[in-house]
């Protein structure tokens, strides 16, 4: 097990997509935040003018495009193992398909969350001279909170890609069916905004309604929220955990009945 996770990671390291996919997210965070999310309509309520604030407010706007960017190349990156037959070697190597399969979801929980976050406090780093900082009593639990949270999420966002990629088992059919579920994912959340009653300059709803609740998309903005309770934080939790559940089982399913070329 530990020698394919060597492989794979030696493999990303080498491999010009997982950095082309990086350089850009990190331009479009830097080109697109700024200064101007905290003097502008606030996205997120009560975001403090502080780079905790900045954080906040840019998080919730930049987040669902590093995701769609950043998860399409991921799975690009997966589905060329396919493509390339490096799972059928790997197979006849001697590993597991329980393995193989749990390399690809550690690629998928790492990479598209961990660089869209990064672009994200990339930028906001950015411009942290030009306002105070947060209190480091309240802003490191904050970001702590925020940024597991964020992580848990968005690798249950990305697991019906999984899903796809098991499917397809081919790196263009797979990127097609995941860029159009996220763009698709991201519309039903903007249209059921669309629907409810607004708390004015923000984001965020008077009252969510439950297919909001039980969507990623809208519980990364939700999450933000700085008074967030644990209540909330382990609803976040749950939906996750059971996206996760239910698209990986089936990934897994028709991975293990698959036939190689």
């Amino acid at each position: 097990m530990s020698n394919l996770f060597k492989c794979r990671w030696f493999t990303l390291r080498h491999n010009r997509i997982l950095w082309m996919t990086c350089l850009i997210c990190f331009v479009f965070a830097i080109v697109i935040i700024g200064p101007h999310y905290l003097t502008d309509a606030q996205m997120v309520a009560g975001a403090s003018n502080n780079f905790q604030g900045l954080f906040m407010a840019s998080t919730a706007d930049c987040i669902f495009p590093l995701l769609i960017i950043s998860g399409t190349f991921t799975v690009m990156i997966l589905g060329r193992q396919f493509s390339d037959r490096t799972v059928g070697q790997e197979i006849a190597a001697g590993h597991s398909r329980m393995e193989i399969f749990l390399s690809e979801c550690l690629v998928g929980f790492i990479l598209p969350g961990a660089t869209s976050l990064l672009a994200i406090l990339l930028g906001c780093i950015r411009w942290v001279g030009c306002m105070p900082l947060s209190p480091i009593l309240t802003a490191v639990p904050y970001f702590v909170r925020t940024i597991l949270l964020l992580l848990i999420l968005s690798f249950s966002l990305f697991s019906p890609c999984i899903l796809f990629l098991m499917l397809f088992r081919d790196a263009v059919k797979a990127m097609a069916a995941s860029a159009f579920f996220l763009f698709f994912l991201c519309f039903i959340m903007a249209a059921s905004l669309a629907s409810s009653a607004i708390v004015p300059g923000t984001a965020y709803t008077v009252a969510p309604t439950l297919p909001l609740l039980l969507n990623p998309d809208f519980l990364m903005r939700y999450v933000l929220y700085s008074t967030l309770t644990p209540a909330q934080g382990l609803w976040a939790v749950c939906v996750a955990v059971v996206w996760m559940a239910l698209f990986l089982s089936m990934a897994y399913g028709i991975f293990r009945r698959c036939e190689l070329k």
